[in-house]
């Protein structure tokens, strides 16, 4: 099915992560051992130790250690947060932290609650850096972050500046 181009956020996919968010990213998981959905090789936006562009479909790589996922903001996006949850089934991502907007009523949102335990929802819409360098199109959107491991401690110290932690209700509740 081919969604209409005015029901996606942007003329593109592409939204690169600001530095702000990164540096909460790193302050809570310590590194990034893996971008599975990269700009680039040779000039990243995202300071991990491995990296995945489109040319390597990270939907079909292993997904190792610590991953900081900012992906593709297209129709299929849920594709990459069924991934994520196989790789922490699997025990090769042993956290993640998952930037993608407030879309209660998809999918996608109930596959990423199912698997996190914290969520982030900034007290700001985050200004994403443009593919060409500096901001980016205003978002259309209300950004979120997603954390998935077992420091939910340091995430929600991490991103306390960013906005309202929010705990993800287990299903037994």
């Amino acid at each position: 099915m081919t969604v209409p181009p005015a029901l996606l956020s942007h003329e593109s996919t592409e939204h690169y992560t600001p530095q702000y968010v990164l540096d909460a990213v790193i302050a809570c998981m310590g590194a990034i051992d893996l971008d599975p959905a990269s700009n680039s090789q040779e000039i990243p936006n995202v300071p991990a130790a491995r990296y995945y562009t489109a040319q390597d479909n990270g939907l079909v790589q292993p997904w190792e250690g610590r991953v900081f996922l900012n992906p593709p903001f297209g129709h299929d996006v849920e594709q990459w947060f069924s991934k994520l949850y196989l790789e922490r089934s699997a025990g090769r991502t042993t956290e993640a932290i998952v930037l993608w907007k407030s879309a209660t009523e998809t999918a996608a949102w109930k596959t990423l609650t199912a698997i996190s335990c914290r969520v982030c929802f900034p007290s700001a819409r985050i200004r994403f850096v443009g593919p060409a360098g500096g901001d980016g199109p205003g978002p259309t959107f209300s950004p979120a972050l997603f954390y998935v491991g077992s420091r939910q401690e340091m995430f929600t110290k991490a991103f306390a500046r960013v906005g309202t932690i929010w705990i993800v209700p287990s299903k037994e509740d």
